[in-house]
């Protein structure tokens, strides 16, 4: 009996600590946006002030600012403490004071937090020039999680990585032996604002989708482009591919992609009202070449997931 109860007091500490965190992170969550909206003006021009202070050339802003994000972030990736209960929900010791890293968080609580990984380091970096007046926007790899920035001077378009601190000047150099699939700019302030800046960096090919049902042509079919690239080389962290690119097929059950050079996995799906039909293939991507792959839906090998999402 008292084995018994060992195991019960262990399994119900920490599972009660686990909801009593849950908890505590989901109200953090639910109040964030009160907290931008009570305290972020107030965090971000304090920031400007100390950072900026009364520059106006925007070169000497844009390394102001990146060199003030090289000392005041710490990556929580360097922090990471594989024994530590805290991290494993997000938590950090910063400077002797705990902060949560949260994903997608407003500029205002990634200052607070002072936690920022390469999307957080170019979200603020582009915030701060855009409230100085100089039209900057993130650039971003999505297949291979990398993220960046870019911002406009006298005309020049001045790339920049603030999560590493430097100014890009050739940016096939920078895309050398990244694997890059496609990259992209993106407007913080409008995300829908999208812009394919690919031919920038890397050298691609293209990917034909064709997608037949008895031979049929199927539009409005999903097709998710997805790398799995980190997920080879870098297993701990990551634990699934990562999505490129998403693409309905249009009328005549086509979707058309242009990829960097490498190896993808291609999905799609195929809903009804409790269930997803998923058909996947993997294909190889050539500089200059064009790639048609066939998915016939009434033959194909395909799995069943219940409420599927592509994540």
């Amino acid at each position: 009996m008292m084995i018994k109860n060992e195991k019960i007091k262990k399994f119900v500490k920490p599972t009660l600590f686990g909801i009593a965190i849950g908890f505590i992170l989901l109200a953090i969550i639910f109040s964030i946006p009160f907290f931008d909206v009570f305290y972020g003006e107030k965090i971000v021009n304090e920031t400007l002030n100390n950072v900026v202070n009364n520059l106006t050339d925007s070169d000497k802003i844009a390394l102001s600012v990146m060199e003030w994000e090289s000392k005041y972030f710490c990556n929580p990736y360097s922090l990471w403490n594989p024994n530590s209960t805290l991290q494993r929900y997000g938590i950090y010791e910063v400077n002797e004071t705990y902060r949560w890293f949260v994903r997608d968080a407003p500029v205002s609580w990634i200052i607070f937090s002072k936690l920022a990984n390469c999307g957080e380091y170019a979200k603020v970096f582009v915030y701060l020039m855009n409230k100085k007046g100089i039209n900057a926007r993130l650039v971003h790899a999505p297949g291979e999680d990398h993220a960046w920035a870019e911002y406009f001077s006298n005309g020049f378009k001045i790339v920049v990585d603030p999560s590493t601190n430097r100014i890009i000047s050739n940016k096939k150099i920078f895309a050398k032996g990244k694997n890059w699939s496609y990259i992209e700019s993106v407007d913080i302030f409008n995300i829908s604002d999208k812009k394919d800046v690919s031919d920038e960096y890397i050298d691609r090919g293209i990917l034909i989708v064709h997608v037949l049902d008895n031979q049929n042509p199927v539009s409005g079919i999903n097709v998710v482009v997805k790398s799995p690239y980190l997920m080879k080389t870098n297993p701990k962290r990551y634990k699934k591919p990562k999505i490129v690119l998403v693409k309905n097929t249009n009328k005549t059950g086509e979707a058309a992609f242009k990829l960097g050079e490498k190896e993808y996995i291609i999905e799609i799906k195929k809903s009804y009202l409790i269930f997803d039909i998923i058909y996947s293939e993997n294909v190889t991507i050539m500089v200059d070449k064009r790639t048609d792959l066939i998915f016939n839906l009434n033959k194909d090998n395909h799995k069943i997931e219940f409420f599927n999402r592509f994540d």
